[in-house]
């Protein structure tokens, strides 16, 4: 059980700032994903962009512990102080575009 790795989230093929005339500005280039994390583990966001990608983390209470712009290929890592459903948010920039590949994960 101890050093155990835990897969919160991975999604290979995922699309930021598509042309969505419905959406407000026009653009789809904010996505957010819940995460369910447990107290005193180390959560890591490993992002992989074609197009440099804002990425933020929040905590249960909505407030955000980490923030990191303009990643292309990166990871980030915070510890969890307590357990909750946490955030993560990926933004781009209205008119840009990016592919990218998002791996979230907790050891």
């Amino acid at each position: 059980m101890l050093g155990k790795k835990g897969t919160v989230l991975l999604d290979d093929r995922l699309t930021l700032g598509e042309f969505d005339p419905s959406a407000e500005g026009a653009y789809r280039n904010v996505k957010s994903f819940p995460l369910q994390v447990k107290q005193g583990k180390k959560l890591f966001v490993s992002v992989n962009s074609d197009n440099p990608v804002d990425v933020a983390l929040s905590d249960s209470d909505g407030i955000c512990i980490k923030f990191k712009g303009s990643i292309l290929n990166d990871t980030i890592d915070i510890e969890t102080t307590k357990k909750g459903v946490f955030a993560l948010i990926l933004g781009i920039f209205r008119g840009d575009k990016a592919e990218l590949k998002v791996k979230v994960w907790t050891e």
